[in-house]
């Protein structure tokens, strides 16, 4: 199995998490001798913003309201995560990483920096009123508001869909598939568009 580079996106409550981590566990399992490095970009966030410099706490008020952090954040945790985990030759996860069409950009840099040639994105397609309904029943803070939630939902539109096609537009593999589905068909569709199944 060549080692693929996959960039998950979707609106918020899309199940871009599960899907990531069903695919991990597959991918560990098919292949176990690759590997997988993951970079989750919500996770990272929030790591981030617990060592509370002065950079973590801004970047704590700007998630807490529904914004959408700097690209220079980002960029910078992605790289910081990818140096301490990734050689180049594991299978690559890109979780909620690329939510500015800059961000999609450098990650088309570094994949070509590594040379990788199996490169997917892959869209959740989900409506709003179910992304809504999810997010609230999970109960995190930053979900909190019907505010938050408008501002997470026009950033998608206006930010991380055109974050999608920029890196169609670099040549990746395209894929959309619906996250409204149950876990397992939509695990299984993914795979199928990854051509892993």
């Amino acid at each position: 199995m060549k080692p693929i580079t996959v960039a998950l996106f979707g609106i918020s409550g899309s199940g871009k998490g599960t899907q990531a981590d069903m695919l991990e566990k597959f991918l560990n399992r098919e292949d176990p001798n690759r590997g997988v490095a993951r970079a989750e970009m919500g996770a990272l966030a929030r790591a981030f913003m617990k060592t509370e410099t002065p950079l973590a706490k801004r970047a704590g008020e700007i998630m807490s309201y529904g914004g959408l952090l700097p690209s220079f954040i980002p960029i910078y945790l992605l790289v910081n995560t990818l140096n301490e985990t990734f050689t180049g030759d594991e299978h690559l996860i890109l979780d909620g990483t690329c939510r500015k069409p800059f961000q999609s950009m450098v990650a088309d840099e570094i994949a070509d920096f590594y040379g990788r040639e199996e490169k997917h994105a892959i869209m959740l397609k989900l409506g709003k009123e179910v992304a809504r309904a999810r997010l609230l029943s999970r109960g995190r803070h930053d979900d909190a508001t019907e505010a938050a939630l408008e501002r997470r939902f026009a950033w998608f539109e206006q930010d991380v869909v055109p974050s999608f096609k920029t890196l169609g537009e670099c040549g990746w593999a395209m894929h959309e598939i619906s996250g409204e589905a149950e876990i397992e068909i939509i695990h299984k569709a993914i795979l199928s568009a990854l051509k892993l199944a």
